[in-house]
């Protein structure tokens, strides 16, 4: 979905859409991911006619729809009726993946034109290499314009890091702006009380201070009066307070000036002050004219606390200066000496390099010690002069100069202000971002760089096969991907050390960077996975290379001063032969590279379409429920299965058991048997459950509201959940977000938890029953546990598993067991719950055994959420 802030709006985007498309000959619209048009075409009515007869708008609807959220593509191109119409995608992604707007881009290329072919002459006419350098520079182009938004959040965190470097600077910027828009009331018209509230306005809020304010000395220095202030919207005045205030109730009346933080200590005088006033914090700075003290400034804060820092402070001196000028020119009557006494006073002291011009005169009229300073190199002075002399109306900010002898960086502000001889001016404020611009460069080769083995990462590694993939395309020859993965890594990082292990992926990545060369890149992709990209011009050293890398794999690896085999597997996919798209190739490389794995140690595979189907459902299975988890595992959906309490005439349902099934958007209905494994092992089965959790406990809190108090939610948690350090704090979450009542709540554990630590598992059980929850455990017989552990467990419920009920009425075992479990947990106070009755006789041998709830399809199957309401609630 288009981000407002970039691509709606003030129509800038449409207006430089236009330029930039009449400039290279070519046609762009914005579309969202469904089709629909998010920005204007951009060209006229009769273009966009004859276009639409050529690319139908169908074909716009399916390259829009090639895109996907996560996915490593960027750039698609898709076919047109015509050979010389060129059509492609381009999708501009946030920094969470998802789409932004996918750009289309059409044009007529006149080199695929034949004699036959009839253009009308109202389209634009471009060629094959105009259009991909016009494609690359629309790319880099957006991928600047994006930049911008997601800067703030991603060097927030990394500025955070070197904040003497990062953070100043920004704070610089902002005090240099505010005090550019003060600097401009040094000339406002109006009376003195008038200007000083506009500073005060301006200094106030950029401070986020609760008042600021100016005292006036009377005559006979026996009182004051406050005659300007400016208060936060949140803090009461203090003007009507401070009228004709005696001067020994204000402690720092004194010609001096106070710095008074929070944490200060201060003298009783100035304790009773701020307790009578409320203040938490202050500053108050003498004002002199003519060599004496005839007023004060304050700025002061309330309701919060507050420690004035060293920018702070200057900032609170610069005010008084300009308050200070503005009243000694009052009362010179704008003395033309004076005013540039003080205004050249003010500009040296201000932070950043000026520069005034008169862009009547052409002529350079004041430059301070800074300025001259960041550009004492001749010819970097010689060329910023003509460049501020081009500028004839003084304005619009140049965010990024370069000034190029002395390498430095600089933002330029731009304000037109009255001279002290009353002429308009141009005032430039340039400040330096070099260590910022540094720091930024530093931050964008560490993305794309794996600190350990120095290799490109994976981040690299998708922006640099999809260019290698559309390079191959366009050249109609093969390049090469290697998908490697080290053979016994982790017995070798875990039994050696980690110091060991990480040796070894130095040792190998140096080992791959060399076998390489300039043929080839080597990337690192996460653990003791390794990537090679050899492109289509190199396609002929392929199999020299995985020679090569299966040759060194062979061979020992010095770690330690001992040597160790290390062998690795491999996956060879051939691009384009092998599929067009990164993600589909990358997906066909780790298959092979599985399939590898599977047969042994130093096993290369090549992609054929021949391999099993299995391995590529799970990973289909895999990369879908990636996607599916990434967008709030809404496709995740619960059904309820009545449970049916057999101690109460009529059998009613007292409640359900939560089950998940799986809709997804791309594979369609999958079956719990196909994904819940999949979901375990990669660990998603996390949020996944997390998710089943909140909404089961949801929809029973809106049962027991509405009809049925007594109803009752099973939830079942797998041991990947129980293994989380905050699962107890996820259960808790679950039942504050619900509201649901903790005994209505009963968590579902497998016997299979104990194969795992069974103390520590109890404990863990203990836990979450404390929360007041009941615990059942499930499948109970077909596992690991025994009579004399089920006395330590914290358990409420024994769930019976299937396999004992098929046969109940029939097999002595099944009946003996049934009613060995009802009657001990009878004796020790547990419910018991029987799953699975499908058929009459099972529910009637079940009669007498002390059954407490029976579910199973005999009464009804899981439903939906709202099938189960309509039929058991409603």
């Amino acid at each position: 979905m288009a981000d407002s802030r970039l691509f709606g709006g003030d129509g800038e985007l449409s207006s430089l859409l236009q330029t930039f498309s009449q400039a290279n000959h070519i046609y762009l619209r914005g579309f969202d991911t469904s089709g629909r048009p998010l920005t204007p075409f951009s060209g006229t009515s009769d273009e966009e006619a004859v276009l639409k007869g050529l690319i139908p708008d169908e074909t716009f609807r399916l390259l829009t729809a090639s895109f996907s959220d996560g996915g490593v593509e960027d750039c698609i191109e898709e076919e047109t009726n015509q050979p010389y119409v060129r059509l492609t995608g381009l999708a501009l992604k946030g920094a969470d993946g998802r789409i932004l707007i996918v750009f289309a881009m059409a044009g007529i290329l006149s080199d695929e034109l034949t004699e036959v072919d009839t253009v009308p002459a109202c389209l634009r006419q471009t060629d094959t290499a105009s259009f991909e350098s016009t494609l690359l520079l629309l790319r880099d182009f957006f991928r600047l314009y994006l930049k911008q938004d997601s800067e703030n959040d991603t060097l927030s965190t990394r500025l955070r890091e070197t904040e003497a470097t990062g953070g100043r600077l920004e704070d610089e910027l902002r005090r240099n702006e505010t005090m550019t828009e003060i600097l401009k009331l040094l000339e406002a018209e109006g009376d003195f009380v008038k200007v000083a509230d506009d500073i005060l306005e301006t200094a106030g809020s950029f401070l986020a201070v609760s008042n600021a304010f100016l005292l006036r000395l009377s005559p006979d220095r026996m009182s004051v009066d406050m005659i300007s202030e400016w208060h936060d919207q949140g803090a009461s005045p203090l003007i009507r307070d401070f009228q004709s205030v005696d001067v020994s109730t204000l402690p720092f009346l004194t010609e001096r000036p106070y710095t008074v933080s929070s944490d200060s200590v201060m003298p009783k005088a100035f304790r009773d002050f701020f307790s009578a006033c409320h203040m938490n914090a202050g500053i108050f700075l003498p004002l002199s004219i003519n060599g004496s003290v005839g007023m004060y400034l304050g700025f002061t804060v309330s309701g919060s606390e507050r420690h004035w820092g060293v920018e702070e402070i200057r900032f609170c001196d610069d005010v008084r200066r300009v308050v200070s000028t503005v009243l000694v020119k009052r009362v010179t009557k704008n003395s033309l000496a004076s005013s540039y006494a003080a205004l050249d006073a003010i500009l040296e002291n201000a932070g950043s390099g000026i520069s005034v011009y008169d862009t009547a005169s052409h002529t350079f009229l004041y430059s301070n010690s800074r300025f001259q300073h960041m550009f004492s190199d001749l010819a970097d002075r010689t060329a910023v002069e003509e460049m501020l002399a081009e500028r004839r109306d003084g304005s619009g900010d140049i965010p990024e100069y370069y000034a190029e002898n002395s390498s430095r960086f600089y933002t330029i502000s731009f304000a037109s202000i009255r001279w002290v001889d009353g002429r308009e001016v141009s005032m430039a404020t340039f400040s330096d971002i070099t260590d910022l611009k540094n720091y930024q460069k530093t931050v964008e080769e560490q993305a794309n760089t794996d600190f350990l083995t120095g290799l490109a990462n994976r981040l690299r590694f998708e922006l640099d096969f999809t260019d290698q993939i559309r390079s191959a395309v366009r050249s109609a020859e093969n390049g090469t991907l290697l998908y490697l993965d080290l053979d016994d890594f982790r017995a070798i990082n875990d039994g050696l050390g980690h110091h060991v292990g990480d040796a070894l992926l130095k040792e190998a990545a140096e080992a791959l960077k060399v076998i390489c060369g300039s043929r080839a890149k080597a990337y690192r992709l996460g653990g003791d996975e390794f990537a090679v990209v050899i492109p289509a011009k190199a396609h002929d050293y392929s199999e020299k290379i995985i020679e090569l890398i299966q040759k060194r794999f062979s061979q020992p690896w010095s770690l330690s001063s001992t040597e160790y085999y290390c062998t690795m597997c491999m996956g060879v996919v051939e691009f384009p032969r092998d599929g067009t798209r990164s993600e589909l190739v990358l997906q066909r490389a780790d298959l092979s590279l599985r399939i590898a794995k599977g047969r042994g140690k130093g096993i290369i595979e090549y992609y054929s379409e021949s391999q099993p189907q299995s391995l590529t459902k799970r990973l289909d299975i895999e990369r879908a429920m990636r996607s599916a988890v990434e967008r709030g595992c809404s496709e995740f959906l619960v059904y309820y299965q009545p449970l049916i309490d057999v101690t109460k005439p009529d059998r009613p349902c007292c409640g359900a058991e939560a089950l998940v099934r799986w809709r997804s958007s791309e594979l369609g209905f999958v079956y719990p048997n196909e994904f819940i494994p999949v979901a375990e092992s990669l660990g998603l089965i996390v949020p996944i459950g997390e998710h089943v959790l909140i909404e089961a406990c949801t929809r029973c809190k809106y049962w027991n509201d509405f009809g049925h108090p007594e109803y009752k939610i099973h939830v079942n948690l797998s041991i990947v959940q129980l293994l989380q350090k905050d699962i107890v704090s996820t259960i808790r979450n679950a039942m504050m977000t619900s509201g649901i009542r903790p005994e209505n709540l009963t968590l579902e554990v497998t016997e299979s938890l104990a194969a795992k630590d069974m103390d520590a598992m109890i404990d863990v059980l203990k836990q979450i029953k404390a929360l007041g929850v009941r615990l059942a455990l499930d499948d109970f017989g077909t596992g690991y546990s025994s009579l004399s552990r089920l006395r330590d467990m914290p358990m409420d419920v024994i769930k019976i598993d299937k396999s004992f009920v098929d046969n109940v009425g029939e097999d002595v075992f099944s009946n003996a067991f049934v009613k060995t479990v009802s009657d001990l947990a009878d004796t020790i106070d547990m419910d018991v719950v029987v799953e699975g009755v499908e058929a009459e006789k099972q529910e009637a041998a079940l009669e007498n055994m002390k059954v407490n709830i029976i579910q199973g399809y005999y009464f009804d199957k899981p439903l939906t959420q709202e099938d189960f309401e309509a039929k058991y609630v409603d």
